[in-house]
């Protein structure tokens, strides 16, 4: 029934929505059924038995009032689906049972009095049923029960009156009944259309409520670890300064991971992800729950936590960090091992703004991966003046080029068996009237983080290719290129194109590119060094072994020549391992049919155990110390370059 009260279209929204208007509505309806049933009561007392115009007209009154103050009673309640449903479908019965109750007695009136009094009765009908109809508008059950218990028989018995008058009304009461059910029906419609509507939008704010929380939460959460991410913890850095009125002090650390891209190149990106999550789980751990963690990079965490400002246990602190890291992560591919580097600023004497706080960690992360990859710093005063010395640098290094402040230096790279030179490695010299000399490893990086590195290549790759003009045919130029030359195509041209204008075989310059450069991209290098080669330049893999050397990028890479790392060289006649090492990586360049150089020979011993181990061509100051072209004198008699200072070992 409940169904059909409803129109066919039972859901919960519609019933409540009809449930409330019937709050309103219901009282309405008996009050008017009450007064109407009073008055036509009263016309026919004294006419009609006392029984109909008393008793039963009190009855049908009394039974009005009643469920009248029931659904007023209602406003004060609360009603489940359940519940409604039931009130709903009683108001139907209801409709029923009092319509026939006072049909009955409206016809049972009507064989009392004259024809004026038997005209009330026709009209209190036709007027109740079309009130009752109005009143019920929202419940189409209802309103078919009235006009089938009410309106029906009201037809039926007034047209077949014989009283014209009543005939008339009988056909003019069904076409009104009719029309006002067919409105009714049409209003119910477009009600719980309305309520439909009505659903349908809340359901698509929810939805959209939903989206919003959830790009709330993308926003503000890095997907893979389900830590914070970059913005949420600025905000939340943000927050923690301005409500920090009494300068409480907290640590902002930052840690970055040493070694992970391997890990994506060897063992896949699925393997890398398994790691940044161990990773979270690791830091979370140590820091107990304790701290604001985020991962801000792809390899790069950061924390805000509420510690002591000592410095020991600070220090402690980054020592739990690195050792957690330390311990190898089990994949499917097997063991990766990793490190992680920390960089911490105290608030408020390291920095008062976010700023601040995070270039001071990052800049003592970048000095711990500087100085020892896997350990700690903490941002000191020391770092201030490197910093404000830094400035000074990148300031004057802007001028650099156009002050021609830039030189080169050289230092032969040589047969250890002959003594004969092969070529020449340039190397960047900086002499600043204010500044004095300063050290490539301190400009250099300057160079790298501004940009400008590109002009300072281009500037002294042109002086190298015109130094390399007078030097003999046999010896060739090996220039160093950063991972910023490497990572563009236009420098790439640049450096093409100064070949080309000084009329200089291709095959005469060797690029030197780092191991720690390859790495940053391997496919991007892996592309670049073969287009060089296929234009006929010679690659040098530097500073091999100083990185994460491994044999499954080396075989991806383009390269003619191999330079073993100083690091090696340092303990090569004390340590058999450093032999082994540098013996197998010699076969492997055989096997690669490409050149092998060692960098850093410092003794005769080394050179003698370096000659054993099949190593020939070498470069170190055993042999010759960088200096300027000037100083040196280029001779085709036996191919050797003497130094003007020193002569070679």
């Amino acid at each position: 029934m409940i169904q059909w009260a409803s129109g066919g279209r039972e859901t919960e929204e519609i019933v409540f929505a009809q449930f409330n208007e019937l709050l309103t509505k219901v009282p309405l309806l008996y009050f008017i059924l009450c007064a109407n049933s009073l008055a036509l009561a009263y016309t026919h007392h004294g006419t009609a038995p006392d029984y109909l115009t008393i008793y039963v007209a009190g009855i049908l009154s009394v039974a009005c009032l009643l469920r009248a103050f029931k659904w007023h009673s209602f406003r004060t309640k609360t009603f489940d689906l359940e519940q409604a449903k039931h009130q709903i479908k009683m108001t139907v019965l209801f409709s029923i049972v009092m319509g026939i109750g006072f049909s009955l007695w409206s016809f049972t009136l009507y064989s009392y009095g004259d024809i004026g009094l038997r005209a009330h009765v026709a009209y209190y009908m036709s007027v109740t049923v079309i009130g009752i109809i109005v009143c019920l508008i929202h419940l189409p059950a209802a309103v078919w029960s009235t006009t089938i218990t009410v309106g029906t028989p009201f037809v039926l018995f007034f047209s077949t009156s014989g009283q014209p008058v009543f005939v008339a009304i009988a056909i003019n009461f069904s076409m009104v009944v009719s029309v006002l059910v067919l409105i009714a029906l049409s209003y119910y419609r477009a009600f719980s259309n309305v309520i439909v509507a009505k659903q349908d939008l809340q359901l698509q704010h929810e939805h959209t409520q939903q989206l919003n929380i959830q790009n709330e939460l993308l926003a503000n959460q890095d997907g893979l670890t389900k830590l914070a991410n970059r913005r949420s913890f600025a905000n939340y850095l943000n927050q923690k300064l301005s409500d920090n009125a009494h300068d409480h002090s907290f640590i902002v650390g930052l840690v970055d991971l040493d070694g992970f891209k391997p890990v994506n190149d060897i063992h896949g990106h699925a393997a890398g992800d398994r790691v940044l999550m161990e990773v979270s789980e690791r830091l979370a751990t140590v820091l107990n729950g304790d701290s604001m963690l985020a991962r801000i990079g792809g390899d790069e965490f950061a924390l805000v936590i509420d510690h002591s400002a000592s410095h020991d246990e600070i220090n402690a602190l980054g020592k739990n960090i690195t050792e957690a890291l330390q311990i190898p992560f089990t994949m499917r591919t097997g063991l990766v091992q990793i490190s992680g580097s920390c960089g911490f600023a105290i608030y408020p004497e390291t920095g008062n703004t976010v700023d601040e706080l995070m270039d001071r960690a990052d800049f003592a992360l970048y000095q711990a991966k500087a100085e020892a990859r896997g350990s700690s710093i903490i941002f000191s005063k020391e770092h201030r003046r490197l910093i404000r010395q830094k400035s000074q640098i990148e300031l004057a290094l802007n001028q650099s080029v156009k002050n021609n402040e830039l030189s080169l230096h050289y230092q032969p790279i040589v047969n250890g068996k002959t003594g004969k030179i092969n070529g020449l490695e340039a190397l960047a010299r900086w002499y600043n009237p204010e500044l004095g000399h300063v050290s490539p490893t301190d400009f250099i990086a300057v160079a790298e983080k501004t940009g400008i590195v590109t002009d300072i290549t281009l500037h002294l790759f042109e002086k190298a290719i015109c130094d390399l003009k007078v030097w003999p045919s046999y010896l060739y130029l090996s220039f160093n290129l950063s991972v910023h030359d490497v990572m563009s195509s236009n420098t790439l041209q640049e450096l093409m194109r100064i070949i080309d204008n000084h009329g200089v075989s291709s095959s005469r310059v060797q690029f030197e590119i780092t191991e720690t450069t390859m790495m940053s991209d391997l496919d991007h290098c892996s592309k670049t060094t073969k287009t060089l080669q296929e234009h006929g330049f010679m690659i040098a893999l530097d500073d091999f072994g100083s990185g994460y050397s491994s044999l499954s990028y080396i075989h991806k890479l383009a390269f003619d020549n191999l330079k073993i790392d100083r690091s090696f060289v340092d303990h090569l006649l004390q340590d058999q391992r450093s032999q082994g090492v540098v013996k197998t990586i010699l076969e492997l360049c055989s096997s690669f049919e490409v050149s092998c150089t060692v960098e850093g020979v410092e003794t005769v011993e080394q050179k003698d155990l370096l000659l054993a181990l099949g190593c020939t061509q070498m470069q170190g100051y055993y042999f010759y110390r960088p200096a300027p072209i000037e100083l040196l004198i280029l001779t085709e008699n036996n191919g050797e370059i003497m130094n003007l200072l020193t002569s070679p070992s």
